[in-house]
């Protein structure tokens, strides 16, 4: 699978189960997540601990406007996080984006930019999941 439908992929199962944000359906979300994760492995091995430890995971969704990407994006460099790799598409109405970040010189601790990047989310009417990589990485071995 390419990176493309990799990520479509997973927007689509995020769709499926979030429809308008509800929590519920968390967990079957991520257990779907990681069956359709399980053929890109790949792209999570191969760094060590300490790479894991300083790098995060960033999922946007909701419904597409002008300004996401802008917004999120702008939260990012204002702490001094850097973006390794980013990739968006759309389903519809339906916008969804993945951000791997380096976490290394980042101005503030990760759950503080966690709490202003779900923030930023919720003015641009989008939900925003964080999480470090190596909890990624974990949750892929379940």
């Amino acid at each position: 699978m390419d990176r493309e439908a990799f990520v479509y992929k997973i927007t689509e199962i995020i769709f499926k189960h979030f429809g308008q944000y509800g929590t519920d359906s968390v967990k079957q979300c991520v257990r779907e997540l990681v069956k359709t994760i399980e053929p890109q492995k790949e792209l999570l091995e191969g760094s060590s601990e300490r790479e894991d430890k300083d790098t995060a995971i960033i999922t946007v969704f909701g419904e597409s406007k002008p300004g996401i990407v802008a917004g999120i994006t702008s939260v990012l460099a204002e702490n001094n996080v850097d973006i390794t790799d980013i990739a968006q598409t759309l389903l519809g109405k339906n916008f969804a984006m993945i951000i791997i970040v380096d976490l290394s010189l980042c101005s503030k601790n990760f759950t503080e930019l966690k709490e202003v990047l779900i923030k930023k989310g919720e003015e641009l009417g989008v939900a925003v999941f964080s999480q470090h990589k190596e909890l990624f990485k974990s949750m892929h071995r379940i």
